[in-house]
């Protein structure tokens, strides 16, 4: 393999490492009646998080208010959220995209699209967990975070499709020059 190729696919690791900041973003907007609620970031989800911790400071005394109130919301807003089991496969897969891509082309391209599909399987469960709980009135949708992995990620994912395929035209044109040097080998065939 040439040195420049070595080095494009070096770089394809790159993109991998910057979703490791991407993560910082929130991953998914909670919203009700249209205002936003609860802003998770991927780190937070990680640790896990309980409905009240990811709320604003004016939806929480609000929140406050209603768990005094209502029996029902206090259960459900003291309840902790397992999240940690699903997101975790996302951190896992695209680290070992970013790791992979020193090594093999087609090991990082397997967990960058293994991290993709995780994401967007992550998010819509969530959607429907919400609404199956019977909390209609919340609404999960993808926050920047999503979006900027995603990005990431494709970006990520073509870099090792360009990769695998200059690999195999570099090699393809080395049997090339290989078997037009000795004109003989292709007789012995």
């Amino acid at each position: 393999m040439k040195s420049d190729l070595k080095l494009f696919q070096k770089l394809a690791s790159f993109p991998f490492l910057l979703i490791f900041v991407a993560f910082l973003f929130p991953l998914v907007n909670v919203s009700c009646s249209e205002k936003v609620v609860a802003e998770p970031s991927t780190y937070e989800l990680i640790v896990g998080v309980t409905p009240e911790s990811v709320l604003g400071e004016e939806t929480s005394k609000a929140v406050k208010e209603i768990k005094q109130n209502e029996a029902r919301a206090k259960e459900f807003l003291e309840q902790p959220i397992e999240t940690s089991r699903a997101v975790l496969p996302i951190v896992v897969a695209v680290a070992l995209a970013a790791v992979c891509a020193f090594f093999t082309p087609v090991g990082s391209l397997a967990m960058g699209i293994a991290a993709f599909t995780s994401l967007w399987v992550f998010i819509y469960n969530l959607s429907a967990t919400v609404v199956r709980q019977h909390y209609d009135f919340l609404v999960v949708e993808p926050g920047i975070g999503a979006y900027c992995i995603s990005f990431l990620l494709v970006i990520g994912i073509a870099m090792n499709i360009a990769v695998i395929i200059r690999s195999f035209k570099a090699n393809k044109q080395k049997k090339l020059e290989e078997s037009t040097k000795d004109p003989h080998s292709s007789e012995l065939k």
